[in-house]
């Protein structure tokens, strides 16, 4: 093997490692270096890391903003990756490493197989960026948006809400499709079943909701 092989080899199996590990972990290392702009949030909920969320009887409370919530604050860029993300550096070292390992064993001499292999970088960087990765992260983000559109809407306890637990609750989306979810009360009283209530935040896994005793 010449220098130049070793070279190609290491840096491409590093790029293979690095992305090995970055899928395994399931979530973008750096979770991006570039911000995104911010996008319309749900009526209620302001900008910052506490909302002002008001809900169902005039009442008001603060709530510390879910992920998604944050998600929507930043737009699509919490997702998207950069061009500095890991996991596209991670596929363009493994991209450099290949082709230049591929140019330098064929016998092309040094001064042609680094620009081969640069050439690699950009190319095989450039394709999981915009193949992969940035259709993957508008898809997250979509699926964010779509579950905000349950925010303000009215739905039916069909398990009891315990103080300070969960239950669940049905309603329908603004396609009209049936939606269950699971919920919890943004107050500390329990929810009977076939209570009427109104969808309020979001949550992991669920939504929480609002009962107006008073009608």
């Amino acid at each position: 093997m010449t220098g130049s092989e070793i070279v190609f080899a290491s840096v491409g199996a590093t790029g293979f490692l690095l992305l090995l590990v970055s899928l395994l972990l399931g979530e973008f290392l750096e979770h991006d270096l570039g911000a995104g702009h911010g996008a319309e949030l749900p009526h209620g909920v302001e900008v910052g890391h506490e909302a002002h969320l008001e809900h169902a009887g005039g009442a008001a409370r603060d709530v510390e903003l879910p992920s998604e919530t944050r998600a929507l604050q930043n737009g699509p860029g919490l997702y998207e990756p950069t061009w500095r993300s890991i996991r596209v550096l991670a596929a363009a070292a493994v991209g450099f490493g290949a082709c230049g390992y591929l140019a330098a064993s064929v016998g092309l001499p040094t001064l042609l197989s680094w620009p081969v292999a640069f050439a690699g970088f950009v190319a095989v960087g450039a394709g999981v960026y915009q193949v992969i990765l940035k259709p993957l992260a508008r898809q997250q983000f979509n699926s964010v948006m779509s579950r905000y559109s349950y925010v303000g809407r009215d739905a039916v306890v069909t398990l009891d809400i315990l103080p300070g637990g969960t239950g669940q609750v049905t309603f329908h989306d603004r396609q009209g499709a049936r939606v269950t979810q699971q919920a919890s009360a943004d107050l500390p009283e329990g929810v009977t079943k076939g209570s009427l209530v109104r969808i309020v935040d979001l949550m992991d896994g669920g939504v929480v909701v609002h009962h107006n005793t008073f009608g």
